[in-house]
């Protein structure tokens, strides 16, 4: 697969000739080592770290892979680094999963520190756990703590490069939006797809995720179990509740049976340590939040086929797939959403202005209790103009966009927002329309269906 976006970050990257350090962390598979060597190329040595093996066993196999370096076969890290930063200056070292390191000799991050300063070499490393590489690079109390010119998080694909992948590997535009939904951004398993003659969508996911050996089911527990360490069953009980639907604090605390201040810790790690979930507002309004699961193969896994675990333990996969099979247009509805919310927030569809905020909104207004709240699926704002914009998702075929228009329309006056001097319009997203409209009582709609996303997803410019 050629490589795909990364702009900003290959930017940064070469933004600093000689002698640098950099740090790049990322969860696994989402393109570290690609982008590295992309950019450096063959003046790049490798050096991959694997958890499992020895130090001098690591150090025999880099010298043999580098053979006509004439590398010396020592039996330390520190002897090792101490002969290529003096010899290899012309050359980028690049250390590749520098947590596994931790795990074989943790005292090397010392030897290190003093290597770094003595030799000022031009290094690179990458972490896929995201813990750990920020405790190595960004707390004070680390040796490597301000070592670094740069930190880069590298996140996954936007979705308007997963769908020029997806156009350049002849996938239309709603198989993209289902690959998108479930792999996220993440380029591996674009890759994966590549190497398939042919596919369809949910026996590659039944296949992947259920079916024996079932290897992605087996990658995320193993990633995740290997992240959180001791405490895993805790994280995986707080990541089931939030993907259940129980997205308050006191809701999930419910799940568990415990008390809410018993999970306050496991949920600021969850945000802030492990960047898992994130907590998001009303757009309008409203100071308490909800959580949800912030990566679409995670989200998955555990609303699709992490509840499902005990089948797996009794042999049951056939259930398991017509169960997720059943499941697959509910879970993919909801990532639609987030799709549109992404390319408005990023002014990649033709709307009446550039809206300076968007998100979900909900809330309640008065009324009998228990049919007095609202939710819409999006609310854009323009805070300069007074502009509102509000939005409904639906995944689905042969949509009455006048009906959806409505319901909107009703929904809106809950919402206190510059009520006396606005501008509202009203869009509405769906696979197919069996009827568009373009006004609803003096105000502008827009009904876009999938012809309508692809079509401005092609006037973008995606390298």
């Amino acid at each position: 697969m050629k490589f795909y976006n990364r702009e900003k970050e290959i930017e940064t990257i070469t933004s600093v000739k000689n002698n640098f350090r950099i740090a790049i962390i990322g969860r696994r598979r989402v393109g570290k080592t690609t982008l590295v060597e992309h950019v450096y190329k063959n003046k790049c040595i490798t050096l991959f770290v694997p958890a499992e093996k020895a130090e001098k066993e690591i150090i025999s196999g880099w010298v043999k892979e580098y053979e006509y370096l004439h590398l010396p076969n020592v039996n330390t890290f520190k002897d090792f680094f101490d002969f290529i930063f003096f010899h290899e200056k012309d050359k980028v070292i690049f250390i590749d999963e520098m947590q596994n390191i931790l795990k074989v000799n943790k005292s090397f991050l010392f030897d290190l520190q003093r290597l770094i300063d003595k030799y000022k070499p031009s290094l690179v490393i990458t972490g896929s756990l995201v813990s750990i590489m920020k405790k190595i690079v960004e707390n004070y109390k680390s040796p490597l703590y301000g070592r670094f010119d740069f930190i880069i998080k590298l996140k996954e694909l936007d979705f308007k490069t997963i769908y020029k992948i997806c156009q350049d590997l002849g996938i239309n535009i709603e198989t993209s939006i289902c690959l998108y939904s479930i792999f996220g951004g993440i380029p591996k398993y674009y890759e994966l797809i590549e190497k398939l003659e042919k596919f369809e969508f949910k026996k590659l996911i039944i296949d992947n995720f259920i079916l024996y050996p079932r290897p992605l089911y087996e990658e995320v527990k193993t990633m995740l179990k290997e992240e959180f360490g001791k405490e895993n069953k805790t994280f995986f009980s707080i990541l089931s509740a939030i993907s259940q639907g129980k997205n308050k604090h006191y809701e999930i605390a419910g799940y568990l049976g415990k008390k809410q201040t018993d999970i306050t810790k496991y949920m600021a790690m969850l945000q802030e340590d492990f960047e898992l979930i994130k907590r998001e507002l009303p757009a309008i309004g409203g100071k308490r939040g909800i959580y949800e699961i912030k990566n679409n193969i995670i989200s998955f896994w555990f609303s699709s086929v992490w509840q499902y675990n005990q089948y797996f333990e009794t042999g049951q996969e056939e259930k398991v797939a017509e169960l997720v099979g059943k499941s697959f247009n509910k879970f993919i509805s909801f990532k639609f959403e987030k799709i549109i919310y992404e390319l408005i927030s990023l002014h990649q569809i033709i709307l009446p202005c550039e809206f300076t905020k968007i998100g979900r909104q909900w809330g309640k207004f008065r009324g009998e209790e228990g049919k007095n709240t609202y939710e819409l699926d999006l609310v854009a704002l323009n805070e300069k103009t007074n502009e509102i914009l509000f939005v409904e998702c639906k995944w689905q075929d042969k949509i009455n966009a006048e009906e959806i228009v409505k319901e909107l329309a009703e929904k809106s006056n809950y919402i206190n927002w510059n009520n006396q001097n606005r501008k509202e319009s009203f869009a509405v997203f769906a696979k197919s329309f069996n009827r568009k409209i373009s006004e609803f009582k003096g105000k502008k709609v827009y009904c876009f269906d999938l012809k309508d996303v692809e079509k401005s997803l092609n006037t973008i410019k995606v390298s």
